[in-house]
């Protein structure tokens, strides 16, 4: 498993054990032996990437989980979804009418990828973070389509478990089974008014009155759009998806009890992706800092607490293999994740304070920082960023509302 390293920590002599690719294009080969001009040039160009190392010591002493068959389902179902939602992206730039989309090809596809992740069952891993705006929309649909099944099936094994437990045969009938296409279908269906607005998500592109008044009814437009044949509750999520548990949100400022739980899930992915979504959204922030401030920070009165804790349970923030400065100085790298709290993964020290490999012999067990023997250790820092603001005990003050009159892009709808 390569370990995944800031491009401040790498050293000359490491090799990458994959190509590092930036806007599509290869920069460094994979396997290829990093020199000082490599790396001089990584820091001063590309200062917060991640790049993948090639260790095959520590390989070799460690157990390291596999969340290959993770991302490789979920780069799956990101992709079918952008593919089915491109055809419709391209009738709106050709200014065809919306009259003349495919809905039920589109039921057709939802339902497909549905079948596969239950066929594929996933823990949600850390999702691939955007580094372009090309085709944004389609994949920002498709992953907030996937992380919407995931948590949509979560919930629904949860209630299942919960009704049987209460149910003395022990069964359920299927009148009470959770149908999740609608869910699907409202994920993937609810920016459609924004497809005919292709340019708000250029790099450069500066945002008109009238798009940020576009960008603000898109919800109702959306709803409006959508044809009745579709199943029920496809157009509350896309009417809805921007109301907030609080009671604050748009267009009808509903409390979180009165909204829909497909709306509260879709209310919580579409926000995590937007804004872990680097180059698009101007306050990115890591997966890691999003999910603190969606559970127990600024952010968090916006979404359903009870759904908050099963999303925390599902998305890991820190990679397998990825390289976190502990509170005394030493490296850990991690080895497994945890589903009790994912801000806490199991983890072995590879590297000393100086950032030099411990010796083989010297290697301890894998741990959990806060518990056991190591009950002192923090997480400190992970590819740049301090992480402190995880052992905060109190939230902090809540984020003001959204500002539409200075908005700069459209996905700051979005999060808070």
């Amino acid at each position: 498993m390569p370990l995944l390293m800031h491009c401040s920590d790498v050293q000359p002599q490491m090799r990458l054990a994959e190509a590092f690719r930036w806007q599509g294009r290869t920069m460094l080969p994979g396997g290829k032996m990093l020199t000082p001009d490599d790396i001089d040039t990584l820091r001063r160009r590309y200062p917060d990437v991640t790049l993948k190392i090639g260790d095959p010591v520590l390989d070799a002493m460690v157990n390291f989980e596999d969340d290959s068959r993770d991302r490789e389902v979920a780069a799956t179902a990101q992709a079918q979804v952008a593919s089915t939602l491109a055809d419709v992206q391209d009738r709106f730039a050709s200014r065809t009418s919306i009259a003349s989309v495919n809905y039920n090809a589109i039921r057709d596809a939802a339902a497909s990828v549905i079948d596969y992740l239950k066929a594929n069952p996933v823990s949600a891993a850390l999702l691939r973070r955007q580094n372009t705006p090309d085709n944004y929309l389609s994949d920002h649909s498709g992953s907030v389509f996937y992380l919407s099944i995931v948590l949509g099936s979560a919930i629904r094994e949860y209630v299942t478990a919960e009704r049987r437990r209460q149910t003395s045969a022990g069964n359920l009938s299927n009148s009470l089974a959770m149908d999740l296409t609608p869910l699907g279908l409202g994920a993937m269906l609810m920016d459609i008014a924004m497809f005919s607005l292709p340019q708000v998500f250029k790099p450069n592109y500066v945002l008109t009155d009238d798009d940020r008044q576009l960008i603000r009814e898109h919800p109702v437009a959306g709803a409006e759009m959508l044809p009745d044949s579709l199943p029920a509750g496809v157009k509350m999520i896309a009417r809805c998806h921007h109301e907030n548990y609080d009671g604050t949100g748009y267009p009808d400022a509903m409390p979180g009890l009165n909204l829909h739980v497909f709306v509260r899930i879709v209310r919580i992915c579409d926000a995590f992706v937007a804004v872990t979504s680097d180059r698009v959204h101007r306050r990115s922030k890591t997966p890691a800092r999003a999910m603190w401030e969606m559970l127990r920070g600024p952010t968090a009165r916006h979404y359903d607490p009870v759904l908050m804790k099963v999303f925390h349970s599902l998305i890991q923030p820190f990679p397998i293999g990825g390289k976190i400065r502990l509170s005394d100085g030493r490296y850990g790298v991690v080895v497994r994740y945890n589903r009790r709290d994912s801000f806490r993964p199991q983890m072995v020290i590879a590297f000393d304070a100086k950032g030099e490999r411990v010796p083989t012999e010297s290697l301890t067990a894998p741990f959990y920082p806060g518990e056991g023997p190591e009950s002192s250790l923090k997480l400190a820092s992970f590819a740049g960023e301090d992480l402190s603001y995880l052992d905060t005990a109190t939230p902090a003050e809540p984020l003001a509302e959204t500002d539409w009159d200075t908005i700069t892009t459209p996905l700051e709808a979005c999060y808070p």
